[in-house]
């Protein structure tokens, strides 16, 4: 096999990339992870954010802040029970069309 630059030791194509002896030139594939270098894109740890109520830092994937029991966003929380109000413009509507349908 042809050397790839000037100096470069011959690389047989049945070896294995270990990572020690990386050229970013010609041992990088982007479609192959097992070409990237050895710790580059590897991040376990999970992302903290202040809670938005109390600042607790608290994971970023969290829908309920586990310090001050309050949800993230609107779109989280539980929709609550309907005013008062709503009810008696409901029940004033229904005897509106009542009477119209009986007067």
């Amino acid at each position: 096999m042809a050397r790839t630059r000037p100096g470069a030791p011959d690389e047989d194509e049945d070896d294995e990339f270990d990572g020690d002896d990386y050229d970013a030139d010609t041992d990088y594939d982007p479609e192959d992870p097992e070409t990237y270098p050895a710790g580059l894109y590897v991040d376990d740890s999970r992302a903290f954010v202040p809670c938005p109520h109390c600042r607790a830092e608290i994971d970023d994937e969290s829908e309920q802040c586990p310090k001050c029991g309050m949800f993230i966003s609107r779109e989280d929380a539980p929709s609550g029970p309907k005013s008062p109000v709503w009810i008696v413009l409901m029940v004033l509507a229904l005897l509106a069309v009542l009477a119209m349908t009986l007067g």
